[in-house]
């Protein structure tokens, strides 16, 4: 509860990366997601090649997408982000990426999103538990299915996402583009948020395993996943990010 309050100051202040890095022997959550970045960075590496596509939901300061571009120059990478500052944020610091300021569901229109002003990080569809009292603005904001969306042609290699507990309605939007071009698919799934969309373990592992056909990993690269094993993680909370490919 303090660790997030902390470093959603911090993201307001813009020092939030600084500050997860002298905190992460203090808060075993931090320590978890600093080794999950330091993962996923080396993931990027090792799988993309100069040309890979990405695509990357939720990419508030664009943290993951540099790293993208960085080993993928010649990519053709889009991001979703729907929170204005941020969106404009993106489109003055990456202007070779298209940029959409948007989110990423199971269905195109437009629905009422959450931004907590003060907790900008657990911003998001629903409302959810927080840990202090949150301000909170409501705002429409359009939405998309990557299925319905992607350019012509365009074969993804890889997708991240993180949308506080939507990740199911994104994959169910993206469920034809997984099963058809296999990409690595990096998402986040932890008990803390996907409960308040009423989503379980078992309905992520039936999309992105039975249904596409991918494999799932944690970013420990522990796996692949039983469907116990990945229940087990979501329960204790032990990981909650996490790898599916071929």
């Amino acid at each position: 509860m303090i660790k997030e309050i902390v470093i959603n100051s911090a993201v307001r202040l813009g020092i939030d990366d600084q500050l997860r890095i002298m905190c992460a022997p203090l808060f075993p959550t931090l320590k978890r997601d600093r080794i999950d970045n330091h993962n996923l960075r080396l993931l990027l590496a090792f799988a993309l090649r100069e040309d890979s596509n990405c695509i990357d939901i939720g990419a508030h300061k664009g943290a993951s997408l540099a790293e993208m571009i960085r080993v993928a120059p010649l990519g053709k990478h889009i991001a979703y982000e729907p929170l204005p500052f941020l969106y404009k944020q993106l489109v003055d610091h990456f202007p070779s990426v298209d940029v959409r300021q948007a989110a990423a569901s199971n269905e195109l229109g437009e629905t009422s999103f959450t931004y907590v002003r003060n907790l900008p990080t657990m911003s998001g569809f629903r409302e959810r538990t927080y840990p202090m009292r949150p301000q909170i603005e409501k705002m429409k904001v359009r939405t998309e299915t990557l299925d319905d969306s992607l350019p012509s042609g365009y074969v993804p290699t890889l997708i991240k996402i993180d949308v506080e507990g939507a990740e199911r309605l994104v994959i169910e939007g993206a469920i034809e583009t997984i099963s058809k071009h296999k990409p690595i698919v990096v998402f986040e799934h932890g008990i803390k948020a996907a409960n308040h969309y009423n989503t379980q373990p078992r309905q992520v592992y039936e999309l992105l395993h039975c249904e596409a056909g991918l494999r799932i990993f944690d970013l420990d690269g522990n796996g692949p996943l039983t469907l116990d094993q990945f229940r087990e993680a979501f329960a204790n909370n032990t990981h909650w990010n996490f790898v599916a490919r071929p």
